[in-house]
C-alpha cells in the first residue's frame, strides 16, 4: 500500500513540505499546522477517518422520546 502523510492536528492528508523541504517540516493546507507529519498507509488513514466520523456523530437522545411519552402518561 502507498504511504501518505497526515496532519496530526486535523487529520487531513492535504499537506506539503514547508520552506522547500529544507527543514523537514510540513504545512497543512487545511488548518495551517506547521511541523512533523504522521506517515501511515492508505488503509490506516481510512480507518482513522472513519473513527473520526463516528466520534463526531451526535449521540441519540432517546430521553426526548421517553420524556414525551412520560408526559402523556401523567396527563
Amino acid at each position: 500500500m502507498r504511504k501518505i502523510l497526515v496532519c496530526p492536528v486535523c487529520k487531513s492528508s492535504d499537506i506539503a513540505l514547508d520552506t522547500g523541504g529544507y527543514t523537514g517540516k510540513y504545512i497543512c493546507k487545511d488548518c495551517g499546522y506547521i511541523g512533523i507529519a504522521i506517515e501511515m498507509s492508505e488503509g490506516e488513514y481510512e480507518k482513522l477517518v472513519e473513527s473520526e466520523k463516528i466520534a463526531k456523530e451526535p449521540k441519540r437522545e432517546e430521553s426526548k422520546i421517553y420524556k414525551g411519552d412520560e408526559h402523556r402518561r401523567h396527563e
